[in-house]
């Protein structure tokens, strides 16, 4: 039996046709008392944060947009209004943490990279950033977010070498009607690799709502297992709260039979959805960089999303596809690996 996230159990049946995951233990809608989401900052307060900022902070910018990189003690206020966006974005999906503010004690030590609109004087967007051998070094595996989903073996860290933890991404609903956000937002995560040119590899979770029907969350574990699984990573990694029961269960057409790409599985669950949803945007743009999965939990205190744990080695990813979501420059970084030993790290966001 193999749950997929990890268990030593036994390896991965896609050899035997017709056999693919059991559906797994419905998790109801959580019952939480959702708290009102605290107001916005004083956008002179977040003003006066942004341009408190060293400049070699800035990772890059345009004529409205600005993105940074910055320590939660450098800008409370910030910090405040993230942790704010954050939980209006995730409810908005069906996800959150329902406090407040979602803001943990993981914020305290991770960085947030973040996209600045000069004009409105608003955060459009953000990421969290964990730089994994650091985290581990200080804190040990508790010290990072992921092991709040995961149980982990230390020889994960070391197959996979430097690393880079993302998660907590969002971005505002005002914005996500345009590609500039996100756009800009893992134009700044190439920037960052830049400067901190040790890490090729990017991990965490990504979230699938629970918002989805069963049968489409079944559909993209079904797909994710067939087409973009790692047994040799996965074999470190158990789930907390595991989604998938058994690989018992014979059917006559697995989801790879149907839908080839993920494009595919993405528009099959589309018609499956009331509101039309295909497979989440990110969960894609992970897939394009070459995502490897290699484990789901089911996260009972983000109102019970389902999480894909995923791994990118960028070196892998084909030069075009860097280039066009992480950047030109980065892209002619990562594909020289002989570069990384050479490379000297530009000024650090630990100080």
């Amino acid at each position: 039996m193999n749950t997929l996230d990890g268990s030593s159990q036994s390896s991965v049946r896609t050899e035997q046709p017709g056999y693919v995951p059991a559906p797994f233990t419905a998790f109801s809608q959580p019952s939480v008392i959702f708290q009102s989401v605290t107001p916005p900052e004083d956008a002179k307060l977040l003003l006066a944060e942004v341009e408190a900022l060293p400049a070699e902070q800035r990772l890059l910018g345009t004529a409205e947009y600005s993105v940074f990189a910055a320590r939660s003690w450098q800008m409370p206020h910030l910090m405040n209004e993230i942790g704010r966006l954050r939980e209006i974005a995730f409810r908005a999906v069906g996800e959150g943490t329902g406090k407040s503010c979602d803001v943990d004690r993981f914020d305290s030590y991770y960085e947030h990279l973040f996209v600045w609109h000069h004009e409105r004087r608003e955060v459009v967007g953000a990421y969290r950033i964990g730089k994994v051998d650091e985290i581990l070094k200080i804190f040990g595996k508790k010290g990072l977010y992921t092991s709040t989903l995961f149980h982990f073996k230390k020889s994960l860290f070391k197959d996979f070498g430097a690393a880079l933890e993302l998660g907590r991404s969002f971005v505002r609903a005002e914005y996500q009607k345009t590609p500039w956000a996100l756009f800009l937002l893992w134009k700044g995560i190439g920037q960052f690799i830049l400067r901190h040119p040790q890490y090729r590899t990017l991990f965490g979770p990504v979230s699938i709502s629970n918002s989805y029907q069963p049968i489409s969350q079944q559909l993209m574990v079904e797909f994710l297992a067939e087409q973009n699984f790692a047994p040799e990573l996965a074999r470190y990694v158990k789930a907390r709260r595991p989604f998938l029961a058994e690989l018992n269960q014979p059917r006559s057409l697995p989801i790879s039979s149907l839908c080839k790409t993920i494009d595919e599985v993405s528009a099959f669950i589309s018609n499956l959805e009331d509101d039309n949803k295909g497979v989440p945007v990110l969960l894609r743009q992970y897939l394009k960089l070459g995502a490897k999965v290699i484990g789901f939990n089911v996260d009972a205190d983000f109102c019970n999303s389902l999480d894909a744990l995923i791994v990118v080695d960028l070196h892998k990813t084909d030069k075009r596809i860097l280039e066009r979501i992480l950047g030109e420059e980065t892209a002619s970084f990562l594909v020289k690996p002989s570069t990384v030993n050479k490379a000297k790290t530009a000024s650090t966001l630990l100080s």
